[in-house]
């Protein structure tokens, strides 16, 4: 046998061993979304440059003019002179992390509009979707090669860009900056509520074109609905752990990165509070007199502690992943029982 003879023997089985992990399904998605793949890598290359810098700028900053822990106007006694650096420190950087935040909270909702709507749609729209069905590939295999790979991808790159965030946030000081984790701005994009976000984001993508197969209008639905459901999960927040309740004699004195959900209330005893119009016209004994009558004599306070964080955040998070799964599989059943 001649070496030309053995070489197109073996050519084939090399050809199919540097694709064993990739090939059919998953390979086709591949060559369709590469170039949002490396377009992703290199976002997330420059945050992870972005970072680096503004971590090594903020956390420079405050040790050199010795304000870590400090806040305007509170904090320890070294605090008070320090003021004018604290100004300028926010001065300087409170607005670069904040671009960074928005950066990486428009994250799912870029996955979304831009990968899960145009996922099912465009092929839906186009009727590019009979080839693969035409060629013993199921609908429903179809669909899942198309929405988990992408969504693999998206849930890796928005949990990097979330720990990058946190990272920064955390260098920074939250009650130094000014950006404290409770915000709109900042809960999301430093902890896990991103990754759910994200995979929210794609299975209200798919869904969307699966039920409207026009692009456009599907990215639509997309955003408002991936909005609606932000603002949803924003208003139960709150509730997402149990917050810590404080009644005392005295207004209690609480870490500046806590989140005051109740401000100290006059109360009972027992934690029963009164409006804050109550004995709204006295003073000095009458005052207090009036408070007596009442039982009004103490102060109830609802927060949540920097400790419940994480907490909350997986919370969220979860309820996103599990929205997320719950939509796959509706959008699976209606692939399932509806001919297209």
């Amino acid at each position: 046998m001649s070496a030309a003879t053995l070489e197109r023997e073996t050519a084939p089985a090399q050809r199919k061993t540097g694709r064993e992990l990739l090939h059919g399904m998953p390979w086709l998605v591949w060559r369709q979304h590469r170039g949002a793949v490396w377009a992703g890598l290199a976002l997330l290359v420059a945050l992870a440059a972005a970072a680096v810098y503004l971590r090594h700028g903020t956390t420079t900053f405050v040790q050199q003019h010795d304000i870590a822990g400090c806040t305007l106007f509170s904090g320890p006694e070294r605090c008070a002179e320090n003021q004018e650096a604290i100004q300028l420190y926010r001065t300087q950087y409170q607005d670069l992390v904040q671009i960074l935040l928005v950066v990486v909270l428009a994250l799912p909702y870029l996955a979304g509009l831009f990968v899960g709507a145009p996922l099912v749609a465009r092929e839906l729209e186009a009727g590019t979707h009979r080839v693969a069905w035409s060629q013993s590939v199921p609908p429903q295999r179809w669909l899942l090669h198309k929405l988990l790979l992408p969504l693999a991808g998206l849930v890796l790159l928005c949990g990097l860009a979330a720990w990058l965030a946190s990272w920064v946030l955390a260098g920074a000081g939250q009650a130094t900056l000014g950006i404290y984790w409770y915000s709109a701005l900042a809960f999301a994009p430093t902890g896990p509520a991103l990754v759910g976000y994200a995979a929210l984001g794609i299975a209200l993508g798919g869904a969307a074109g699966l039920l409207i197969r026009r692009t456009v209008p599907a990215m639509v639905a997309t955003l408002l609905a991936l909005g609606g459901v932000t603002l949803l999960l924003q208003f139960l927040r709150p509730q997402l752990a149990s917050p810590i309740t404080h009644v005392s004699k005295a207004v209690p004195q609480l870490a500046e990165d806590s989140w005051v959900l109740s401000a100290a209330q006059r109360s009972t005893a027992g934690g029963e509070t009164f409006p804050a119009n109550l004995c709204a016209d006295a003073r000095g004994d009458a005052l207090r007199n009036c408070l007596a009558e009442h039982g009004a004599t103490y102060y109830h306070t609802e927060y949540h502690p920097l400790s419940q964080m994480r907490q909350i955040q997986f919370t969220e998070g979860a309820l996103c992943l599990g929205l997320a799964a719950l939509l796959v599989a509706l959008t699976w059943w209606w692939l399932r029982r509806r001919a297209l």
